[in-house]
């Protein structure tokens, strides 16, 4: 019995198959996303959804010879972002995604949209959340002609894999589009009214493991659920004890919890079992290394030495030779992009001295400036959920194809470092979370217990 995972990503789209028994991997098919958009705006970042629906059926179509066998289909999506749907279930905008920054415009007010939603409604919301997104367009009255709903990627790839005319949403990306109450996970209705906005757009709220409907066919379609939760199912062995560490265009760590926590600098995000993941959230990580590259590229090209080859090998190996060095570390902070509280933070370089100012010792700044900054994260967790932490799981190509970053994370943490077994963590991830929706394990325990225990090497 095979199950399908699909992980929508900003980048890339990735389909998985496996066999429910015990997790084998019998295929995977990925392909880069080339939905996006031409930016009108400096701060606009959209996708054409169709597109996305596209590409993924040309994924189940390079999957054909496995496909008869596939029972059902879970899907996990780039969380934040938004569509609108017409009353037929087809888009009628684009997907704008967690990248996108209207919400960071600023009103008459000198406030930003972001902002004064926040104030308006008391919930810490930031730019590229859907509701934010949904402010703009409110206050702007530039709502997409046709619309009735607005909902995430995944949940339109699901609508259109089944026929589905109106889409619904899962606890897990519901939150992430902002104005959700936890811990009775519920939007506020009443808030988002006071501040202006249509409530009728909301699609309804399912909860754990609902189907969406059949494909043609007759494979069960599961609601699609964040891909930081699927990420951290398909990532570790055991929900308890397992710090994830995640190392991608952004990063982030992550722990679950089974009992609701607040903390000013994680948020908490509901998890598909009714428990909750801690996660401190960072838009720094492999983009702030690829502006290092990319630095590193402009310095080639303008002194005319420039060829097509990657900087990353180099710069990995570099850092490694570094890390044997004893010199004054380069303390570099990593957040050119801002952060989450504060978007218009800079980046910072400091304690250069004559025996470090070199591309080696600034490439090793950059790697413990995203560590660190995940790190302080780590901190603000319940002492005791830090107590009980006793594997380091690691995901995304910025650490898992980075060996100086992994020694660097293992020190910081001082933890035993663990990859998943599957690379597409977040693909497998929604398998597991179809296996137990379509009922063939009766929870995520026992679905973990088979299909996390291949002893094959998936990475």
């Amino acid at each position: 019995m095979y199950i399908a995972g699909i992980d929508i990503g900003t980048t890339s789209i990735c389909l998985i198959v496996t066999n429910a028994e015990d997790g084998r991997v019998m295929r995977i098919a990925s392909t880069k996303n080339d939905a996006a958009l031409p930016s009108k705006e400096f701060w606009e970042r959209t996708q054409q959804a169709d597109r996305i629906v596209q590409l993924v059926q040309s994924l189940i179509e390079e999957c054909q010879d496995d496909w008869e066998d596939v029972r059902a289909i879970g899907i996990s999506c780039q969380m934040h972002g938004v569509l609108y749907i017409s009353k037929e279930g087809k888009a009628v905008s684009p997907l704008v995604t967690w990248q996108d920054g209207r919400g960071e415009l600023l009103l008459e007010s000198g406030r930003s949209y972001a902002t004064e939603l926040s104030e308006l409604t008391g919930f810490d919301l930031h730019t590229g959340y859907g509701l934010v997104t949904h402010y703009y367009l409110t206050k702007q009255g530039n709502l997409p002609g046709g619309a009735v709903k607005l909902c995430t990627i995944g949940d339109y790839v699901a609508m259109q894999l089944c026929n589905e005319k109106t889409p619904r949403i899962d606890s897990t990306n519901a939150a992430s589009i902002g104005l959700f109450t936890l811990p009775n996970r519920q939007f506020d209705k009443e808030q988002l009214i006071a501040a202006g906005m249509d409530a009728e757009f909301l699609p309804e709220l399912v909860h754990h493991t609902a189907i969406a409907g059949d494909t043609a066919d007759g494979k069960k379609v599961l609601w699609a659920i964040g891909d930081n939760q699927a990420s951290f199912l398909g990532a570790v062995s055991s929900f308890h004890g397992t710090l994830l560490v995640n190392i991608g265009t952004g990063s982030q760590v992550s722990v679950y919890s089974p009992a609701y926590f607040e903390s000013p600098h994680l948020e908490t995000r509901p998890f598909m079992d009714g428990g909750y993941l801690l996660v401190g959230a960072s838009l720094s990580g492999g983009k702030s290394y690829e502006l290092l590259e990319q630095f590193f590229r402009e310095v080639c090209s303008t002194f005319g030495l420039l060829d097509d080859r990657s900087f990353y090998e180099t710069m990995n190996r570099l850092a490694e030779e570094a890390l044997e060095e004893s010199v004054p570390t380069l303390k570099v902070g990593t957040q050119f992009y801002g952060t989450r509280e504060h978007p218009h933070w800079t980046g910072s370089i400091e304690g250069i001295r004559p025996n470090n100012f070199n591309p080696q010792q600034l490439i090793v700044g950059f790697l413990h400036g995203i560590l660190d900054e995940l790190d302080g994260f780590t901190k603000c967790l319940p002492a005791e959920l830090q107590e009980q932490l006793t594997r380091l799981a690691v995901s995304g190509n910025g650490i898992r194809k980075n060996r100086a970053m992994q020694q660097l994370a293992s020190i910081k943490w001082q933890l035993p470092l663990m990859f998943p077994r599957v690379k597409e963590e977040a693909a497998f991830g929604a398998a597991i979370h179809a296996a137990v929706g379509s009922g063939l394990y009766s929870d995520y325990a026992e679905a973990l217990q088979w299909m996390q225990k291949s002893d094959s090497d998936d990475r």
